[in-house]
């Protein structure tokens, strides 16, 4: 499972140029030290699509929150426009269609992310609704259970699995309160989940960076190049950090840290010249003609938004089922999924770049493919697994110690 929450200060700086640029280009960064290229490649044609709106309108998505693969390689997805659950055989065949916007059993409010076991059993956590539901991959409804936690109103913004060893929650992103000419930085807590009960927590990670200002109308919270915190289990353990940062804490289930990854990447310092790469992107990317107060717009709000001390060098960072970690390329929030991923062994040392196919957001790789959310250019989304060849790299990477 892939980190589930993307809330970014960037989908407001879209909203409020949505007259004047509907589309971001990434900032240009440096060359970092993953500038080998690890002998695998990715084919250039899917092997399966599954809800292609192209092929049969009554199979297609809205927009694919997330989508996870059984042991018997039945594919369940997750719409997050429509509430409701896809099932696909492994052929691509559709299966059956359940939920519903709602909040009764069965129903749903904003599904964030979902979780297979080895046994086959499906999860679907309810954002909106801070629930966890359990399905079968036939469709079938099994029960649900509302998340609760005690002297804390914070929501639950994702929720994972341990290997065999239970569950995790992390908080939600939020926004810190303040001065017009000030700049604040969240905090992120990952905690254990039993039964529901959100615990003690397990680790904390420094979140996004925030800022106060107002132009044009209400006030915006921004930081440019604002970075992230991550959190990715690893065997019976949590990989957890920030992306302005390369340096991810390892903790086990039970919050001990014991030990740590340092991934062989650099980080640069935000700089004039990202700020105006930033804008120049804008105006380029612009899909209709920009008029002189609106280019004048663009270039004051350049000038207002509050930039991160750092750019951070991803965007997501994932590990495999052979136990590499992936970081993708970082790219500005809301813009399409960036091609390439580096690759780091378990100790952080850096294996080289991946290119996934353009459009691509890879949700779950195995030994030999990629399963994960295709693109295309009109906005309509697919599910899609490519084939993965390692060559001779198909052995499972040892486990951090102390992480089973």
């Amino acid at each position: 499972m892939t980190n589930m929450l993307r809330t970014s200060a960037g989908r407001r700086l879209r909203t409020l140029l949505l007259a004047a640029v509907p589309a971001l280009a990434a900032c240009e960064v440096a060359e970092d030290n993953a500038t080998g290229s690890v002998a695998w490649t990715v084919g250039a044609e899917p092997v399966s699509i599954y809800g292609f709106a192209g092929d049969d309108p009554d199979t297609g998505f809205g927009y694919v929150a997330d989508v996870v693969r059984g042991p018997d390689g039945t594919i369940a997805a997750a719409d997050g426009l429509l509430n409701s659950l896809s099932f696909f055989s492994a052929e691509g065949e559709l299966l059956a269609r359940a939920g519903r916007t709602g909040e009764g059993p069965g129903e749903f409010s904003e599904i964030a992310g979902l979780m297979s076991t080895p046994e086959g059993r499906l999860f679907v956590f309810d954002r909106g609704l801070q629930r966890l539901s359990e399905w079968t991959f036939g469709g079938g409804y099994a029960g649900d259970t509302r998340l609760a936690r005690q002297g804390a109103n914070r929501p639950i913004g994702e929720v994972g699995l341990f290997e065999d060893v239970g569950w995790y929650a992390r908080e939600e992103d939020q926004f810190v309160a303040v001065d017009n000419d000030g700049r604040g930085r969240d905090t992120v807590g990952f905690h254990a989940l039993t039964g529901g009960e959100v615990g003690q927590r397990l680790a904390q990670a420094p979140g996004t960076i925030t800022a106060s200002f107002e132009m044009m109308g209400p006030g915006v919270r921004e930081a440019l190049l604002s970075p992230r915190a991550v959190g990715v289990a690893r065997g019976t353990c949590l990989l957890v950090g920030a992306t302005d940062n390369p340096v991810l804490g390892v903790v086990d289930a039970t919050g001990n840290r014991v030990g740590e990854v340092r991934l062989d990447v650099e980080v640069e310092n935000a700089t004039r010249q990202h700020r105006d790469d930033w804008l120049a992107g804008a105006l380029a990317t612009a899909e209709v003609e920009l008029g002189p107060d609106q280019r004048t717009m663009l270039e004051r709000l350049a000038t207002v938004v509050p930039m991160a001390d750092r750019v951070p060098f991803g965007s997501d960072v994932m590990v495999d089922d052979l136990g590499y970690i992936w970081v993708e390329r970082y790219r500005l929030p809301d813009g399409y999924p960036s091609s390439d991923w580096r690759v780091f062994t378990e100790t952080g040392a850096a294996a080289g770049t991946v290119v996934l196919p353009e459009g691509f957001r890879p949700v779950e790789i195995s030994a030999d493919v990629i399963l994960g959310v295709f693109t295309h250019e009109m906005g309509v989304e697919d599910v899609r697994v490519y084939a993965l060849d390692r060559g001779t790299d198909a052995e499972r990477r040892p486990a951090v110690p102390g992480c089973g």
